[in-house]
């Protein structure tokens, strides 16, 4: 082996724990936005959609925390989550209509949940869709040269993967903007329950207790009690406060609350609780293939970001999508983040080059950083 290889190694192992340590290194994550979730009226019979949409939004509110507790020694702040919902229809249920609906500057939410009740073959079936509106890269706090991106005003973006500093930095996004959650068979008993019902019933105490009125259009979340049975959450819906329990929906157990919840978790930099949760979506055995090569591209990124290694959930996504560029651009990412050999990088990409434009700006910035790192 020549003198110049034996040094281009060197340089190329110290390179791979200098990554692999930098990431290790406890920082506390401070996150200083608002993530928002907005959930529009659901489409259906009666109260039905709105009541169901209600639980949803719930399930999902469950999955947010401000802070690890009670052990919080790295200091983690997460910010706030946030969930809003609407009881009127909107003018347009097609991903473009969600996307306006939820950049309204009242608004301007990171992630719709949107859903329509249907009956089919006697069963009323829940269909849901998640669209995760693109805002304007952080700092986003001024729009006005960019008429076609909207503004989030947040300072930080923590579902975009990083490496590098300055000129030379490479990231990817979000693998998909837009996608559907496996769809949810409403009990007998939930639709008897709630197809009238105007809202979730609210109770005096965490164990049940006097009835004091219902669920409105406006609820916010005071207190959550997971590991009790119908998880009572206390809440405050107008001028009454108290406890609503949550029912089961189905007898299926759909990925829904842990694969948005590991999304807002993402966008929050909770990056532990996102790993657990993209674990559930990939231990669930409803989760189709679409999602399941998501969940593996969210959950190695998160190892990454919580200074971990997730090179084998990539690669495992790569083996199921191998024609997909944004797998491509991951694995990419993956490899360089564990100090692989930049000529294996460069042989992998030009391997897939055909998935890309032939001016990529992304490929080409690519290629630049790794010649960098010679």
């Amino acid at each position: 082996m020549s003198a110049v290889m034996v040094k281009v190694r060197f340089i190329q192992t110290v390179l791979a724990l200098y990554l692999l340590l930098a990431s290790a290194i406890s920082h506390a994550v401070n996150n200083p936005d608002q993530i928002t979730v907005y959930f529009p009226a659901f489409q259906g019979p009666e109260h039905l959609g709105l009541n169901v949409s209600t639980v949803l939004s719930l399930q999902l509110a469950q999955t947010t925390r401000r802070m690890p507790w009670p052990n919080n020694p790295d200091k983690h702040d997460f910010g706030e989550g946030i969930i809003r919902w609407s009881a009127e229809p909107l003018d347009s249920y097609a991903v473009q209509g969600l996307v306006e609906a939820a950049q309204r500057k009242n608004l301007l939410a990171q992630i719709v949940v949107a859903g329509t009740v249907r009956r089919f073959a006697g069963n009323f079936v829940v269909e849901l869709d998640v669209v995760l509106p693109e805002y304007k890269v952080a700092p986003s706090m001024n729009c006005a040269s960019l008429a076609d991106t909207k503004c989030d005003y947040r300072t930080k973006n923590f579902e975009v993967w990083k490496i590098g500093t300055g000129s030379e930095k490479i990231e990817v996004g979000l693998p998909k903007r837009y996608f559907s959650i496996s769809s949810i068979v409403l009990k007998p008993d939930v639709v008897n329950r709630y197809k009238a019902a105007s809202g979730l019933t609210i109770r005096e105490s965490l164990n049940g207790g006097k009835v004091l009125g219902e669920t409105g259009d406006r609820l916010r979340f005071v207190e959550f009690n997971k590991s009790m049975p119908g998880a009572p959450t206390k809440v405050i819906s107008g001028n009454i406060q108290g406890y609503v329990t949550l029912p089961e929906l189905s007898d299926a157990v759909s990925e829904f609350s842990d694969m948005v919840g590991g999304i807002l978790q993402l966008f929050r930099g909770d990056w532990q609780w996102a790993i657990s949760s993209f674990t559930q979506v990939l231990e669930n055995p409803n989760t189709r293939i679409p999602l399941r090569v998501d969940a593996l591209l969210y959950r190695g990124m998160a190892r990454f970001q919580n200074g971990g290694n997730g090179l084998d959930d990539i690669t495992t996504a790569a083996s199921l999508a191998p024609y997909d560029v944004t797998v491509t651009k991951y694995l990419a990412m993956a490899l360089i983040a564990n100090g692989i050999n930049s000529d294996q990088i460069k042989q992998m990409l030009h391997d897939k080059a055909l998935l890309f434009a032939r001016d990529d700006d992304w490929y080409n910035k690519v290629h630049r950083y790794l010649n960098h790192l010679l």
